[in-house]
């Protein structure tokens, strides 16, 4: 080595230090997060999406190091939440839960979003376990009883369902009753606090209900007919599905999380990654077992196709309801 070269090496050993501190400075900019996440929830608090959300914000939160906000906006049927997201910024500070009537509405009131434009698909959480519950003292044991009741008394037996008249519960019901060929009485609910009390007030004699029915079975207030899943349940192992009863419907009803449209696809990366890691910690699987659900993880790509599809599907259910005079 020559002694220009080694003289010229000194000065880069000497100057490395110094660009390293110019340098810190740029990577920090770009770290993410550096202040708190709000999370938007479409349903009001203490429903089973907020006591799952809430759990899952805690578990993310402390693995990206800021706390996750719980923002509750219920209300037109999801649509309230997901508007919200497309005023956000995409900077990934503002996210939100899109529930599984996102892909619906669209085809039945004008709303400020397109499912397969509107969104950066972030995670698929969870699906709801639906089971047809009554009051503990209902005089029928099981879903061909309440059938038979109900085509001896058309319209005489009420069902509440909790999201409005036209929430996934709703119509999966009136769905599954159109299947069996009678006729019920149904009674839109604002929340599952309604509902559940409506249930056991005896002011309804069933609802489709979650995870929020499991304690009041437990403390044998409630009982489940029939399930309202694709297959039964680990909960509930002995309990047949309406599938099972003769009757080819379920309700498949889950929720993801999104953020505006055009955020960094690393910063996505690194959410989805976290809310996956929190479905699976034992806080997740915890909690997810007191609501009688499992996790249904899936990546953006693959939260991404789900959305496609299931905005395309809608549409023919929508079509299903005007022609039945639902809508």
């Amino acid at each position: 080595m020559d002694k220009r070269s080694f003289v010229r090496g000194l000065g880069c050993m000497a100057l490395a230090p110094w660009a390293a501190a110019f340098s810190a400075p740029a990577r920090a900019s770009t770290a993410y997060p550096t202040k708190p996440i709000t999370l938007i929830q479409p349903y009001a608090p203490g429903g089973p999406t907020d006591q799952h959300l809430r759990v899952l914000a805690e578990e993310v939160g402390e693995i990206l190091g800021q706390p996750v906000l719980i923002d509750s906006r219920p209300g037109a049927n999801g649509v309230t939440a997901a508007a919200a997201l497309t005023r956000a910024a995409p900077d990934g500070y503002t996210l939100g839960v899109l529930p599984a009537s996102v892909y619906r509405e669209p085809y039945i009131n004008k709303v400020p979003f397109d499912p397969n434009t509107s969104f950066s698909y972030i995670a698929l959480l969870s699906d709801y376990s639906f089971g047809l519950a009554v009051r503990h003292d209902a005089p029928w044991k099981t879903w061909a009883d309440l059938v038979a009741d109900a085509k001896k008394r058309p319209g005489a037996i009420n069902i509440g369902a909790t999201g409005g008249a036209l929430s996934t519960p709703r119509i999966g019901m009136e769905e599954a009753m159109a299947a069996a060929g009678v006729k019920v009485n149904m009674v839109p609910y604002k929340g599952d606090a309604d509902v559940v009390t409506a249930v056991l007030g005896g002011h309804i004699d069933a609802s489709p209900l979650s995870g929020v029915a499991v304690p009041h079975i437990t403390a044998g207030k409630m009982r489940y007919l029939v399930m309202l899943t694709a297959q039964r349940v680990p909960q509930f192992p002995d309990l047949p599905t309406l599938k099972e009863s003769g009757v080819n419907v379920y309700i498949d009803s889950p929720y993801g999380v999104a953020g505006p449209k055009g955020m960094d696809p690393a910063r996505v990366a690194q959410l989805s990654g976290a809310f996956h890691q929190a479905l699976l910690s034992p806080a997740g699987k915890r909690v997810m077992e007191q609501l009688n659900q499992q996790p249904n993880y899936k990546s953006p790509v693959d939260y991404q196709s789900y959305a496609a599809e299931t905005y395309l599907r809608e549409k023919t259910r929508v079509a299903w309801m005007h022609k039945h005079g639902l809508l």
